[in-house]
């Protein structure tokens, strides 16, 4: 019988048969992988505590037929604070709930994996604006998916757009681009957002940014950066 050896959070738990479940885990190795784990509802489960939803652990898996099974597994962390905080378990639902619809079963989630684990230490043990953490955390995730959008010049006339902090850009959700103030035509902006050059200079922080330092960063204008990073997300995520 092979073993494989995986780190990962369940982003998922499903009832199976009387005692047991079917987890969805966000994996180092193996991507997005659903894991059967026998008896794990059992009160006396090795596997209670692991196959638990948000709960990062290791894992020892074999796989029968078409199936991959938990042999044993080990907790590394299950962000209490956040488990026992109702508002910051809203947060993370709104996450995972994103991660799995845009993420496919032997997928490279290596990176993803990372974010979402810091994002969650983030919530857990930092006094961070929930809000602030989930628009970094959307704009990371497609910048990783790859479809961050060119952030430093208009996508019309060139210009670059940070040079007036002063400044408002528009943002066209429907094509994913920046136009600076002197291009966008009455036509476009019905399908664009206004937001400050200060927040665009936040995103493209986000953006470039390790993924180890991506929230560290301090945003006076909130509400443009949030905006952001909700319709920039409806937006891809409607058209993929």
């Amino acid at each position: 019988m092979k073993l494989t050896k995986i780190k990962g959070i369940v982003i998922k738990e499903t009832s199976y048969k009387d005692n047991d479940k079917i987890i969805t885990i966000l994996s180092d190795e193996l991507g997005k992988v659903s894991v059967i784990a026998k008896g794990a509802k059992k009160t006396n489960s090795p596997n209670l505590a692991s196959s638990q939803y948000l709960v990062y652990s290791e894992f020892i898996l074999y796989k029968s037929t078409n199936y991959y099974y938990i042999n044993s597994s080990e907790v590394i962390n299950m962000f209490y604070n956040l488990r026992v905080d109702f508002e910051k378990l809203q947060v993370a639902f709104e996450l995972t709930k994103l991660i799995y619809s845009v993420t496919d079963e032997n997928q490279d989630t290596s990176q993803i994996l990372k974010l979402f684990l810091n994002t969650l230490y983030v919530i857990d043990k930092l006094n961070k604006d929930e809000k602030v953490v989930t628009a970094v955390f959307k704009i990371k995730l497609f910048d990783i998916l790859g479809f961050a959008p060119r952030l430093d010049i208009c996508n019309h006339c060139r210009k670059k757009l940070y040079e007036n902090t002063e400044e408002k850009v528009f943002y066209d959700y429907i094509n994913n681009t920046f136009f600076c103030r002197e291009c966008v035509l009455n036509s476009q902006k019905k399908q664009c957002i206004e937001i400050s050059v200060p927040t665009l200079i936040a995103i493209n922080y986000v953006v470039r940014a390790d993924i180890k330092k991506v929230f560290s960063f301090e945003l006076k204008e909130k509400y443009d950066f949030e905006l952001f990073g909700q319709v920039f997300t409806e937006s891809i995520s409607n058209s993929i």
